[in-house]
């Protein structure tokens, strides 16, 4: 895992920062809100940001090429590179000035490159992706997070609320199937962009009939709503019932929550 000791997180990331920092999207309730922010913790991740403070050297140059091994070699990020150039110039640019002037609040400034190559490049081939191949990247993730359940439930349930800000805490198998849940990702990015234009992200108001479909009670919704005060057994078992939802429903309602999930902001 000593590649992945230097990931702290993934853009999605971004997205939770957001919500942390008060912009949440408009016309969300509270349980829709909880809902991107578990999602965007590691379902809608896909493009990895540069854990700065990881890095062993002390070299500013060496730790600029530290970090840009890590992006080229992160599952999907490293795909899109090869296919847009010009994106390891920003990414570049974002490491220096951060090593430069560390941020002091907000999101790295790695963050915020990778948030926006995840909008712009991956969201719309993710929203492509046909029923099976979505449903794949979810189940890969359903699987990490049911082994941190069993191993590391604090740090499970710190996953449905801010994604993983360090892997350097995973265990071997638990770093193994994280990045399995990438790779996942990244299959599901390459069989949308074989695919015709996406179609509209699915309306936020679908969202809770499909989860409702799935077994959701008011219960099961009232927990959502109060993540961030439950135990870390509670918490995480929020999180897991939310990455199963779409496996427990009919493939074709399944993908579309699946595909929402994947590329909630």
């Amino acid at each position: 895992m000593e590649t992945w000791g230097i990931i702290i997180g993934v853009a999605a990331a971004v997205g939770v920062g957001a919500f942390l920092h008060g912009r949440k999207p408009a016309g969300m309730g509270r349980v829709l809100q909880v809902v991107a922010i578990v999602a965007a913790g590691g379902l809608s991740a896909a493009v990895a940001s540069v854990g700065l403070r990881y890095l062993a050297s002390s070299d500013n140059a060496t730790a600029t090429e530290q970090a840009l091994r890590v992006v080229r070699e992160a599952p999907l990020v490293g795909l899109v590179l090869k296919e847009n150039p010009a994106l390891e110039a920003r990414f570049r640019d974002a490491i220096e000035a951060e090593l430069r002037s560390p941020t002091k609040s907000g999101p790295l400034r790695t963050y915020v490159v990778g948030a926006e190559v995840r909008q712009n490049l991956i969201v719309p081939a993710l929203r492509s992706a046909d029923d099976a191949t979505a449903l794949k990247a979810i189940e890969a993730m359903l699987d990490f997070v049911k082994h941190l359940q069993i191993t590391n439930a604090a740090l499970c349930k710190k996953f449905g609320l801010e994604g993983l800000q360090d892997p350097t805490r995973l265990d071997s198998a638990g770093a193994t199937l994280f990045k399995r849940a990438l790779v996942a990702q990244e299959q599901a990015y390459l069989n949308g962009k074989a695919r015709p234009a996406a179609p509209p992200q699915t309306a936020d108001q679908a969202v809770s009939p499909l989860l409702t479909e799935a077994g959701y009670t008011a219960a099961d919704f009232a927990k959502l709503a109060t993540l961030a005060n439950a135990s870390d057994a509670e918490g995480c078992a929020v999180t897991v019932k939310l990455y199963a939802a779409p496996t427990l429903l009919p493939p074709q309602r399944g993908g579309i929550l699946a595909r929402y999930l994947l590329t909630v902001s």
